[in-house]
């Protein structure tokens, strides 16, 4: 019986990895499509995944600036059957923060790193077509010249 179950569980971990790659697989293909109809459509993907990694990255930087207030909140004091006997509310203290902390500036520069492994790869592609593409062009124009 113990057989069993360590299939199941190598069968499913193929098919969660299956499920995790495919969107990857298609994404490359999509590229590659994208990249042998034309130069310029081969810059969409790349584009948009460095677009995403950008706002990602700001989004992190505005809010580690606007998370700078500290406090708020209330304090209740109550006895043991749970009645409130004393309640004070305690107002939020805006922090003065001139400059990001350091682990939000390597917490920004991890993020852009990671999410721009898609942009790498997309443009990789592109300018692997491009080098094609460039070459093809090339080799037409050297037979035009030795014809004439």
């Amino acid at each position: 019986m113990a057989g069993a179950g360590i299939f199941i569980g190598v069968f499913g971990l193929m098919f969660y990895l299956f499920i995790l790659l495919l969107p990857v697989a298609l994404l490359v293909a999509l590229q590659v499509w994208l990249c042998k109809k034309g130069p310029r459509l081969g810059l969409i993907l790349p584009s948009l995944s460095l677009a995403l990694s950008l706002v990602m990255v700001f989004s992190i930087a505005a809010f580690s600036a606007v998370n700078g207030t500290v406090g708020g909140g209330s304090l209740r004091v109550t006895d043991e059957n749970g009645n409130v006997i004393q309640e004070e509310v305690i107002p939020a203290q805006p922090e003065q923060k001139t400059e990001f902390a350091s682990n939000t500036l390597i917490a920004v520069g991890l993020v852009f790193l990671v999410t721009n492994i898609p942009t790498a790869v997309f443009g990789g592609i592109w300018l692997h077509y491009k080098g094609r593409r460039d070459t093809a062009a090339d080799l037409k124009k050297m037979r035009i010249e030795d014809l004439g």
